[in-house]
C-alpha cells in the first residue's frame, strides 16, 4: 500500500518566471514522515532560476526534480506539506504535464508516492476532447488503407472465407502467412484462408503479371471465384491482406460490411515509404510488443519501422564492443547512474534488446515486407552514453555549459575527440550487421546552439577548420559520420537538422522533415530526399484536442484524428521536386505513453490516417469512410 499522495496545481502567468507549480504531499499512512526528501518526474519543469517557497533545495536533471523540505519538516499521519516552485521552463497544457511519478526517501528507504493528475484554473480547459465521428460507409467493404480503384457491384450477405485451390507452394505459403497475421491480430475471428475443399468457400486463384509494379495487385471477384493478380511478392501479400480485411469486416460487423462477389479492385501504393517511428528509450517495449506493432503495420500495409533505440533516457541495443551500454546505460532510477525520468520514479527502470532478439524481430519484419530502420541518435541525445562512458566527454569542458531543450546538461558527443569516432565506427559496424536496411538513421536533432562552445578541444578544432558556430561543427561531425556509414555500405538518414550549418551533400541522404510543415519544401529545394513527418500532423504524442483532460504534448499544437487524416504532404511543393518526396511517417514519441491504454488512445486511429496518406491518392480518400472503418483497427 502506498502511504503518500502528491497533488499539483499549475498557476499560469504571462511570463514563465512568474508561473508556478503548487505542490502538496499528503501522508496517508500511520507513521510520521521526517528527515526526508521528495523526488518526482514531470514534463513541466522548474526553470534554471526557479524560486522555492516553503522548501530549502531543488536539484533538477531534465524532468527529474528532487526537493529538500525546510529543516525539521515533519508530516504527521493525515497531514500535508505544501510548497511552491515559481519560475518554470515551460507551461503546462494538459493534465499529464505534471508529476508522473514520485518517491520520498527517508533513512535510505525509498517509498512510492501516488501522483494525481495536474490541476489548473478552469479557464485553461476548453472542454474539447478527441472526437471521431461514427462515419459513413458508401461501399460495404472493410479495407484500410483504401485502394486506388474499387468497382464492386454485387455483395453477399453471407460470411465467406477463401479456399486456396490453385497456386504454387510459395503462393500457398503466402496465404498461410497472412492467415497467421490475421489470427494474431484477431484471435477470436475465423481464419480468412483455408486449404481444403468446401462448398461454402470462395475459390481463390493466383496470377503473376510482370506489367504490374512489384507492390501492385488486382482482385477480380466473379461469383464463387476470386483471382488475385500481382506484380511481386509484396503485391501478392498486400492483395491477400485486403482479402483478410474483407473477411474480418464481414465477420465483425455483418450488418455493415459484406463480401464482394462481382467486381474488381486495382491497387498500388502512392508512396514507397509508409513508415512508423517508435521511441523505446523513454519507455521500453519488449520484443513481443515490437512484433505486435509490426503485425499492426503489416495490416495497414505500412512498410518501414524506424526503431528509435537510443536517447538521453536509455540505450536499448546490445553492442558487444561496449557492453555497459545495455547495463548501466539502459537503467535509470534510484541507485543508477541516471536518475528517474518520465515515470516509474521509485524503481529501477530498464530494458534492452539482445542482438539475437533483434535478428528475430528483423526477420519477422522482413517476412511482412517491412524494412527496419535503426536509429542511433547522435551527436545530441547522448546522456546515456556519456554517463556510461565519461571518457567520451572533454574533461575540460565547463559543466552545464549548455542544456538540451529537454533540460539535459552537456548531452552531445564531442565532434573534436577521436574517441567519438572510434565509438561510432564500432557501434555502426554492429548495427550494420544486424539491420539489412540500406539506411542507418543517425538522429542529428535538437543539438543546442551553445553545444561544445566551452570545450577546449572543440574550440581548437573550430579555429583549425575556421568553423564559426556549433551548427557548422555539427555539419563537420555529420560529414565524418557519413563517411563511416559509406565504408559499411550504408546510407545516412536523419532528422531535418542534419541540413543545418551548411549540411552535407544531399546525394543519397534521406531526411525526416519534422519541425514544421514548411520544412519538407525547404529540404526538397536543397536537393534532399525527404520523408514528411511534421509534428503538427503526424506526431502521435501530440494531444488530439485542446481540452485540459486530453493526454498528450502541446509544443506543436493539436493534431486531431481528422487533421492528421486530411493533411496533404505534397501541398505547396514544386511539381519538379515531387520525386524527392519519398513518403510519410508517423512518429510515436513516448514521454506520455506510460501505459498501453494511453498509447492506444493516442496512436489509434491516427497511425492508420498516416498509413492511408502513404498509400491512397488524395482523390480516393474519404474521412467519413475512414472514421467508420476505424472501429475495426487493431491496437496494441
Amino acid at each position: 500500500m502506498t502511504n503518500f499522495v502528491l497533488d499539483c496545481f499549475f498557476q499560469p502567468a504571462e511570463d514563465l518566471q512568474d508561473a508556478r507549480l503548487e505542490l502538496a504531499l499528503t501522508n496517508t499512512g500511520s507513521k510520521t514522515l521526517k528527515s526526508f526528501t521528495l523526488a518526482y518526474t514531470a514534463l513541466t519543469r522548474a526553470g534554471q532560476q526557479a524560486v522555492l517557497e516553503n522548501a530549502d533545495g531543488l536539484n533538477r536533471i531534465a524532468n527529474f526534480h528532487e526537493i529538500t523540505p525546510p529543516t525539521g519538516e515533519e508530516i504527521q499521519p493525515g497531514e500535508t506539506w505544501k510548497f511552491t516552485i515559481k519560475g518554470l521552463a515551460n507551461p503546462a497544457r494538459h493534465r499529464l504535464d505534471g508529476p508522473k511519478s514520485a518517491y520520498v526517501s527517508a533513512d535510505g528507504i525509498i517509498s512510492d508516492v501516488v501522483c494525481n493528475d495536474l490541476e489548473a484554473p478552469a479557464e485553461l480547459d476548453t472542454g474539447e476532447r478527441r472526437s471521431v465521428p461514427e462515419g459513413r460507409i458508401k461501399t460495404a467493404l472493410s479495407i484500410v488503407p483504401w485502394p486506388q480503384c474499387v468497382e464492386v457491384s454485387k455483395f453477399s450477405d453471407e460470411l465467406v472465407a477463401f479456399q486456396v485451390a490453385d497456386g504454387s507452394a510459395d503462393e500457398k505459403s503466402a496465404a498461410s502467412k497472412i492467415n497467421a497475421l490475421a489470427k494474431r491480430l484477431f484471435p477470436a475471428a475465423p481464419h480468412p484462408f483455408r486449404f481444403s475443399p468446401s462448398k461454402t468457400l470462395q475459390l481463390l486463384a493466383f496470377q503473376q503479371d510482370a506489367d504490374l509494379s512489384s507492390d501492385g495487385y488486382q482482385l477480380r471477384f466473379s461469383g464463387s471465384h476470386t483471382t488475385l493478380t500481382y506484380g511481386g511478392y509484396a503485391g501478392r501479400d498486400y492483395g491477400l491482406t485486403i482479402l483478410a480485411q474483407i473477411v474480418h469486416g464481414a465477420y465483425s460487423e455483418p450488418s455493415t460490411f459484406k463480401f464482394p462477389v462481382d467486381g474488381t479492385i486495382k491497387d498500388e501504393p502512392r508512396f514507397g515509404w509508409r513508415g512508423m517511428h517508435l521511441d523505446v528509450s523513454r519507455h521500453f517495449r519488449g520484443p513481443e510488443e515490437i512484433v505486435r506493432l509490426l503485425d499492426i503495420l503489416a495490416w495497414g500495409r505500412m512498410n518501414v519501422f524506424q526503431w528509435h533505440l537510443t536517447d538521453d533516457e536509455g540505450w536499448r541495443l546490445e553492442i558487444k564492443s561496449y557492453p555497459e551500454l545495455t547495463v548501466s546505460g539502459a537503467k535509470r532510477g534510484p541507485g543508477c547512474q541516471q536518475v528517474a525520468q518520465l515515470g516509474f520514479a521509485s524503481e529501477v527502470y530498464q530494458g534492452s534488446y539482445s542482438q539475437d532478439e533483434v535478428r528475430e524481430i528483423v526477420a519477422h519484419a522482413t517476412s511482412l515486407n517491412i524494412d527496419v530502420l535503426p536509429e542511433i541518435d547522435v551527436p545530441g541525445h547522448s546522456t546515456a552514453v556519456l554517463k556510461t562512458y565519461p571518457r567520451f566527454a572533454d574533461q575540460a569542458e565547463v559543466p552545464e555549459s549548455y542544456h538540451s531543450v529537454q533540460g539535459y546538461p552537456n548531452n552531445a558527443l564531442n565532434p573534436a575527440m577521436d574517441e567519438t569516432y572510434t565509438f561510432l565506427e564500432r557501434v555502426f559496424a554492429e548495427v550494420a550487421d544486424l539491420f539489412p536496411c540500406e539506411y542507418i538513421h543517425i538522429g542529428g536533432d535538437e543539438v543546442d546552439t551553445s553545444s561544445w562552445l566551452e570545450s577546449p578541444k572543440a574550440q581548437r578544432l573550430m579555429q583549425e577548420l575556421e568553423i564559426k558556430d556549433a551548427m557548422e561543427l555539427q555539419a563537420h561531425f555529420m560529414a565524418r559520420v557519413r563517411d563511416i556509414l559509406k565504408k559499411l555500405d550504408k546510407k545516412l538518414a536523419g532528422w531535418d537538422e542534419v541540413s543545418h550549418g551548411g549540411g552535407i551533400d544531399p546525394d543519397g541522404v534521406l531526411l525526416m522533415a519534422w519541425q514544421t510543415q514548411e520544412v519538407t519544401k525547404d529540404l526538397i529545394e536543397q536537393g534532399y530526399e525527404v520523408v514528411c513527418t511534421p509534428g503538427q500532423k503526424y506526431y502521435m504524442d501530440m494531444a488530439q484536442a485542446s481540452g485540459w483532460y486530453e493526454p498528450g504534448a502541446s509544443w506543436a499544437g493539436v493534431s486531431s484524428p481528422e487533421s492528421a487524416y486530411s493533411y496533404e504532404p505534397s501541398a505547396g511543393l514544386d511539381p519538379n521536386g515531387l520525386d524527392l518526396l519519398k513518403g510519410v511517417q508517423a512518429c510515436v514519441w513516448c514521454e506520455h505513453m506510460i501505459h498501453n491504454d494511453i498509447f492506444n488512445h493516442m496512436v489509434f486511429p491516427r497511425l492508420y490516417a498516416v498509413a492511408e496518406a502513404g498509400w491512397t491518392l488524395p482523390k480516393n480518400k474519404d474521412w467519413q469512410r475512414f472514421a467508420a472503418l476505424s472501429r475495426l483497427f487493431p491496437s496494441l
